[in-house]
């Protein structure tokens, strides 16, 4: 298990429909969507259990990667590509 696939999962909302909404309909709705992401986040981490589980079962090695340096190593020419122009995003990611 290398940790390095996070998929996540995007409420996307029209910004001219989002200003069409008054203040408290705002609220609501940002009220649902932390709601909905913390409910989604226990299935997540249920189905993973579960999914570990049937590997196990099926006769699968988990193996957890404790030293991930080796696979940072390898995608280091695409961050020195590509993050310069990603920077504050990376930070924010990184920071979670």
């Amino acid at each position: 298990m290398t940790e390095h696939l996070i998929v996540p999962e995007m409420l996307v909302f029209s910004k001219r429909i989002w200003a069409t909404l008054g203040s408290e309909d705002q609220a609501l709705v940002k009220k649902f969507a932390r709601e909905a992401q913390s409910e989604a986040r226990v299935l997540w981490t249920k189905y993973e259990q579960q999914a570990m589980e049937k590997a196990r079962a099926a006769g699968c090695d988990i193996v957890q990667v404790a030293d991930k340096k080796a696979f940072q190593d390898a995608v280091k020419p695409v961050w020195d590509k590509y993050g310069p122009a990603y920077a504050e995003m990376i930070k924010r990611i990184q920071a979670v």
